[in-house]
């Protein structure tokens, strides 16, 4: 055992090539992990955990809803990521979040082989899985998600070949999911698919994996927050305000190289899970799982990487179907064959990883540390204003976007306190909508100003309200920069009590200004 933990293979290569592929090689390099400012308030919420020995229950970062009800429903992502952060700042964060992206693709890859897929099939499919996933690369608390999600379906799969106690893997699955992340229905979505096919075909497994799906919802219960955390979530899942005003809650945009890469795999998905519906339980609860995800992802672009776990299997299984019948009978010399042997040859080799898998990136990112970042990219957010105008916002109520409000929180709080960031179950309709009405210069923006006793706006460079703001008598110009500009108002302004509806439970909507662009990462 020891001896081959010890001896390097060609999947522990892969895993390295990939870490420098997608994160050392590419333009965009680690700092596209930061994409997304959610990872400040998550990163200070953990250190809020670590501090006060308890979760939060009440807002922390907000002066619009100061203490109203709130569930942080990833607790135990946070208190991780605090902890990395305290260790190594943003460049071991970054770090470790990339390494669990390419881990949960490397089990991915480990999962076809098992399955029988060749390994000139298996490899391709992972390289446009991982090309059609890299739209969900961000260091936030979802690359959990991605992880459990594929260690869950290679249990299943397990289940489906060959029955065994390995499914009640499960249970503790479930119990730390439910505490990293809210992505873990998606565990009880495949179960119950596989149930169903079951039961459709008289298999008495199917009562079995009822029960271990009983005993995965009671352990989703241990949570700080207990039957609570699961009544929002599906609140938070059902909300129409969310579907329609959230971006990454909206059909994906096939423009961007990554995007095409998932189409790709859509179609083939698609194809390959009706050569397998009519092959028993088994069969159909493949092909079911992967048309549900596809229509779930091309309603919302967040679920395609979900769908890329659940399809790429089926895919590589079907492609090597073909692929072996074509070369069953040819000659050891024909091109075919030569193929076939190759493939034999390979596949013994693709079976194990070693700690080297562990070893070979950590190396490779030590001799690149310069280029993790440590800040969030200063293009896309309010890097230069926050280093120069800290001492000045402290105490200020800022109005700024979702996304520049998450960096504000990691840069200034708790000496500063948003109007509006990045969690999006938190504030409601009533409030986002205020929030889109002062960003788009809607007829009632100076009264929502007004209201919310707001003194300070930060937004990017050539905005509307901004534009508006240069000409408004109250309001002066306090800095600018290549990405942003800070406006204040000349005078103080009164105390102004909040309305009632402004302290209701809601959800915010995800808005991006016009110079953000299109936040292809964003899901």
């Amino acid at each position: 055992m020891l001896q081959r933990a010890l001896r390097p293979g060609f999947v522990d290569v892969i895993f390295t090539a990939l870490m420098a592929w997608i994160f050392i090689l590419s333009p965009k390099g680690w700092a596209v992990l930061l994409g997304d400012g959610d990872t400040g308030w998550h990163i200070r919420t953990g250190q809020w955990i670590l501090a006060n020995h308890q979760v939060p229950y009440r807002d922390l970062f907000s002066f619009s809803k100061p203490d109203a009800q709130w569930f942080a429903w990833e607790w135990g992502s946070d208190i991780l990521f605090a902890l990395l952060h305290a260790a190594g700042g943003l460049p071991l964060l970054v770090f470790f979040s990339g390494f669990i992206l390419i881990a949960t693709s490397v089990i991915a890859l480990r999962w076809m082989i098992w399955r029988g897929s060749s390994v000139l099939v298996a490899f391709p499919v992972m390289m446009l899985a991982v090309g059609g996933s890299t739209v969900h690369y961000l260091a936030r608390p979802h690359i959990f998600t991605l992880l459990f999600l594929a260690i869950e379906l290679w249990l299943l799969d397990s289940e489906r070949r060959n029955p065994s106690r390995r499914i009640w893997l499960l249970v503790p699955l479930a119990l730390l999911w439910a505490n990293l992340h809210g992505g873990w229905p998606a565990l009880f979505v495949f179960l119950g698919i596989q149930i169903g096919a079951r039961l459709l075909y008289g298999d008495p497994l199917w009562k079995k994996e009822l029960l271990v799906a009983l005993t995965c919802a009671a352990a989703t219960l241990v949570n700080p927050y207990g039957w609570q955390l699961h009544q929002h979530i599906f609140g938070y899942l059902q909300s129409s305000w969310i579907r329609d005003s959230v971006e990454e809650f909206q059909s994906p945009k096939f423009r961007s190289e990554n995007v095409l890469q998932f189409e790709i795999l859509l179609l083939a998905g698609i194809a390959a899970a009706w050569g397998r519906a009519f092959r028993g339980a088994s069969g159909l609860t493949e092909a079911v799982s992967v048309w549900l995800w596809a229509h779930l992802a091309l309603g919302a672009v967040r679920h395609a990487p979900l769908f890329i776990l659940a399809a790429a299997p089926v895919i590589a299984s079907e492609v090597t179907l073909v692929l072996e019948s074509l070369w069953a009978s040819v000659r050891k010399s024909s091109v075919l064959g030569i193929f076939r042997d190759l493939d034999f040859d390979l596949r013994p080799k693709f079976t194990h990883n070693s700690i080297w898998a562990l070893i070979l990136p950590v190396v490779l990112c030590l001799l690149n540390l310069h280029k993790l970042p440590a800040d969030f990219p200063e293009k896309r957010f309010p890097v230069a204003t926050a280093n120069k105008l800290a001492a000045q916002l402290k105490g200020r109520r800022i109005l700024t976007s979702d996304q520049w409000g998450d960096y504000l929180i990691y840069r200034l709080w708790p000496d500063l306190k948003v109007f509006i960031d990045g969690r999006s179950d938190f504030f409601g309709p009533a409030l986002g909508q205020d929030y889109l009405d002062m960003l788009n210069v809607s007829p009632n923006w100076r009264d929502h100003l007004t209201r919310y006793r707001i003194d300070t706006v930060i937004l990017p460079v050539n905005t509307g309200l901004g534009a508006r703001l240069d000409t408004e008598p109250g309001w002066q110009l306090l800095h600018s920069d290549a990405v942003s500009v800070v406006y204040v108002r000349r005078v103080t302004i009164a105390a102004i009590p909040f309305a009632e509806h402004l302290f209701s439970p809601g959800r915010l909507m995800k808005a991006s200004l016009p110079s953000e662009g299109i936040r292809e990462n964003r899901i």
